[in-house]
């Protein structure tokens, strides 16, 4: 099941499924699905009612890391990898129809208390911002992941 999530996350963001066909240039490479075996290390994340903790994380450009992502706070809250303005149009999506129910299966959801992985390789450069969706959540509870050039 784990391995869906970020399959789901490259395919979509490779399509550039957020962008214009005329912006297509301008997505931002946010990596793709990194291999348990060449895992460099390891990098927890909580998250909390209004924030990620961290919500800053740096990596090297290449280097393959395995996120633990823990849901510390009472509520329900997502996850999902990409840059700022895709981040924003899903949250929009979300506070426009709350009471639709959105499957987008690239997003990493977690129940109070519950701890899921992700393994995830830089191949870029850059920066890569994350965030909770959810309506009231993305305001505060979002980061970024900062990839420095080898």
């Amino acid at each position: 099941m784990n391995g869906i999530i970020p399959f789901v996350i490259l395919v979509l963001f490779s399509t550039n499924v957020f962008s214009s066909a005329s912006d297509s240039n301008s997505a931002i490479d946010t990596g793709k699905p990194g291999d348990a075996g060449k895992v460099s290390r390891i990098v927890k994340l909580t998250q909390v009612d209004n924030m990620f903790l961290p919500a800053e994380v740096k990596v090297n450009e290449g280097e393959t890391v395995r996120f633990v992502i823990k849901n510390g706070g009472n509520h329900k809250h997502e996850m999902l990898l990409g840059s700022m303005a895709e981040l924003k149009q899903v949250a929009e999506m979300r506070r426009k129809y709350p009471d639709r129910e959105h499957s987008e299966a690239y997003l990493m959801q977690l129940e109070p208390g519950e701890q899921k992985e992700l393994i995830w390789q830089f191949t870029q450069a850059g920066t890569v911002d994350f965030a909770c969706p959810l309506p009231g959540h993305f305001k505060k509870m979002h980061g970024t992941i900062i990839v420095e050039k080898k």
